[in-house]
């Protein structure tokens, strides 16, 4: 029982994750139309969260 608890929230957070990542990613590019940031700012995060999510994925 405690492990299928854990896997279970493990694949939360895991979907989390990822929700959080595409709404950080939506901010990112609507804040670059409004001018709030560079385009090399947002490479720059843009490759962030390209790294994050390799980290996760493995």
């Amino acid at each position: 029982m405690s492990e299928l608890l854990g896997a279970i929230l493990t694949l939360l957070l895991f979907f989390l994750a990822g929700i959080c990542t595409q709404l950080f990613n939506a901010w990112a590019i609507a804040y670059k139309r409004r001018g709030y940031i560079t385009k090399k700012q947002l490479r720059k995060i843009e490759k962030w969260l390209e790294v994050m999510e390799a980290e996760h994925g493995r």
